[in-house]
């Protein structure tokens, strides 16, 4: 198998629970609600903090498809996920926390006294909207029934794999992590979900089954075994070798 290392430490996402069972359903019409867009739900509060500018001193909490993450500053949010950002402030004392609701701001544009926008809506809302938010991603990933290469321009290996696909006659997407940072997050994330830590590519995405590296013998097995169509390998076609370059 050949692949290229990459360094991917940079992007490496801080994790935090929800705190929540998956067996659970919607807490009712509230949080149904809510899971559908938080930003137009709650009661706009003045909170008992500060929210504005780069919010610093705040924990700041975000999700997307991979699950929550935490942020010091606005900055570090990306702007897709700004518009439903969980503030919590470490000097908030207990006693004046409430354990059911949480406080969710909007963090895409301050308004005229430069603060922005929070609404006061139920944990359960906060914590069904992120639950949603990576349910879709992975019915998305599952229901596509696509290939997806994953890689760079410079990837040598990758420009084989791709290689080997249209020799087959076999349909695929070639998405460029360097060039496109989406392509890089949603990378990581089926790799995750396939229990892989995404540390080289090409990363290949062959209908749900996922794998790192150039190995022409798993491609065709899981272009088989997923029902995809093809021709068969050229018998003048050699395994690649196992060498990689490390940058």
């Amino acid at each position: 198998m050949r692949f290229h290392l990459v360094l991917l430490a940079s992007i490496t996402l801080a994790l935090a629970g929800l705190g929540c069972s998956g067996a659970e359903t919607a807490a009712g019409a509230e949080s149904q609600s809510a899971a559908a867009d938080l930003a137009s739900t709650g009661e706009v509060i003045d909170p008992p903090f500060a929210v504005r500018g780069e919010a610093e001193g705040l924990m700041l909490t975000w999700f997307d498809a991979e699950g929550t993450h935490v942020a010091e500053r606005r900055s570090d949010v990306p702007e897709a996920a700004r518009s439903e950002v969980r503030v919590d402030s470490p000097a908030l004392a207990p006693e004046d926390r409430d354990p059911d609701h949480v406080l969710v701001a909007d963090l895409r544009e301050a308004g005229e006294g430069g603060s922005y926008v929070v609404r006061r809506v139920t944990r359960d809302a906060f914590e069904a909207r992120a639950r949603a938010a990576r349910e879709a991603a992975t019915v998305a990933t599952t229901a596509s029934g696509e290939i997806v290469v994953f890689g760079a321009s410079w990837c040598g290996a990758c420009r084989e794999a791709e290689a080997h696909l249209r020799e087959r006659g076999v349909a695929f997407e070639e998405r460029d992590i360097e060039a496109d940072p989406s392509a890089r997050q949603d990378m990581i994330r089926r790799a995750r979900a396939a229990g892989i830590t995404p540390n080289g590519i090409p990363v290949i995405d062959v209908r749900g089954r996922v794998m790192q590296g150039f190995d022409p013998g798993a491609i065709d097995r899981a272009i088989a075994e997923t029902g995809g169509v093809g021709g068969p390998p050229p018998s003048t076609a050699t395994a690649p070798s196992g060498s990689g370059v490390t940058i």
